[in-house]
């Protein structure tokens, strides 16, 4: 890894990470492992060396449209601000349950961080706040 690719890395905001195509959700979902909490299943599965992908489902369960958009754009915020130290190399797909739809935020963040760092793909660090900041 070059100099430029080592500070893009560095500081690549979590908007930077490839949304995955159904098909890739699909295999993932079947192949990858699971990991399970109150709020998210998160399936990981390990890949090529590049830049980690993730995609984001919301079951019908949670709801009607308005319901389950909320609940993906919270779910979306939540691994925007945790995404800061991922793995590079891996397939991520989460799946948000309806209770996250009343959940306070920072549960969100706690629960979706521990998921991740359960996955192996988050390592282990300072936790991080509600702004996104390491504490």
């Amino acid at each position: 890894m070059n100099r430029q690719e080592e500070q893009r890395k560095l500081h690549r905001p979590a908007r930077a990470y490839p949304v995955l195509k159904n098909r890739e959700i699909r295999e993932v979902i079947t192949k990858g492992k699971s990991f399970v909490n109150q709020y998210f299943v998160v399936y990981i599965l390990p890949g090529e060396k590049s830049l980690s992908k993730v995609g984001f489902c919301t079951g019908r369960a949670a709801g009607r449209a308005v319901r389950r958009n909320r609940i993906r754009r919270r779910t979306k915020e939540a691994f925007r601000l945790v995404a800061k130290d991922l793995a590079d190399g891996y397939s991520i797909v989460i799946i948000a349950r309806p209770e996250v739809y009343a959940a306070e935020f920072p549960q969100l963040l706690r629960a979706l961080e521990n998921l991740l760092f359960r996955g192996g793909v988050k390592a282990a660090g300072r936790k991080t706040d509600q702004q996104g900041k390491k504490t």
